[in-house]
């Protein structure tokens, strides 16, 4: 019985290999299913895990640098109309 209850939460509460959401592409662990820990970075379309965000975060106010896309490093776009821009061009 014992070892039937092993399983049995085995089963229950093994961590699924991926999602429908994909892979991170910095850490490359699955992300998460719940849409408020991610992030969808507007220079490039990545939807990148909260927890590469806040490691990218930390680096730029310890090195004291300005804001910058976590994916590709760039500056991020200061207006809506940028973002906007830079999302059509990668839909193309």
């Amino acid at each position: 019985k014992k070892r039937m209850a092993e399983l049995r939460d085995e089963l229950l509460f093994k961590q699924p290999d991926g999602t429908h959401l994909g892979d991170c592409p910095i850490c490359c662990l699955p992300l998460p299913l719940d849409t408020t820990k991610s992030i969808l970075m507007a220079c490039c379309c990545k939807l990148i895990c909260d927890g590469c965000d806040f490691a990218n975060q930390m680096r730029e106010m310890k090195e004291s640098l300005h804001p910058t896309c976590t994916f590709w490093r760039r500056p991020l776009p200061e207006l809506h109309e940028e973002a906007n821009m830079n999302a059509m061009k990668r839909k193309r």
